[in-house]
């Protein structure tokens, strides 16, 4: 069921990462967001709203391009896509209440619920995409999460495996 904003916010790489399991294709990371971009382009046209996607990293801070029907940003280097996300809210001042920024990550969460904005947990989204037909495999509904309410508690800690991929993710690491 969409959500009752006119603008969609993603958190493009914690969308991938619930999406597809990184090492579990042989897909990309340039692939994998050219699929989310087609996917958000799809939802975009069934949910008639604006959409943001919004990746770490990339050319320059808050470079943008246009995927289709959804705008694509890049933070550039010198701040990270959460605060990216969390400005493009704040700057928004009383029309926050008009974005539903779509993460599971809970520092972005707090932050944009207190600017005002709603959000999805990347999960929920995920259930919202599969319900309109955009996404093939559901995801266990164990993983699912309800809403995003800042008081939700109990993430697991990242494996040894998740971490090193997280670092080749980012080039911090081996």
């Amino acid at each position: 069921m969409p959500t009752p904003s006119r603008e969609t916010v993603v958190d493009g790489y914690n969308l991938i990462h619930k999406l597809w399991r990184p090492g579990s294709e042989t897909a990309s990371m340039a692939t994998l967001r050219d699929r989310l971009e087609s996917m958000l382009s799809a939802y975009r046209k069934v949910a008639r709203r604006h959409v943001t996607v919004v990746y770490d990293g990339g050319p320059g801070p808050g470079a943008r391009s246009s995927s289709g029907a959804i705008e694509v940003v890049f933070s550039g280097s010198d701040r990270t896509a959460d605060q990216h996300i969390v400005e493009l809210v704040r700057n928004l001042k009383a029309r926050a209440g008009l974005v539903t920024v779509v993460t599971s990550d809970r520092e972005i969460r707090r932050h944009v619920i207190a600017w005002g904005a709603s959000c999805s947990a990347s999960e929920s989204f995920i259930g919202e995409l599969e319900a309109l037909g955009l996404v093939g495999k559901p995801i266990p509904a164990r993983l699912a999460l309800k809403g995003c309410s800042p008081k939700k508690t109990g993430s697991q800690p990242l494996g040894d495996a998740e971490v090193e991929q997280w670092l080749k993710l980012f080039e911090r690491g081996s």
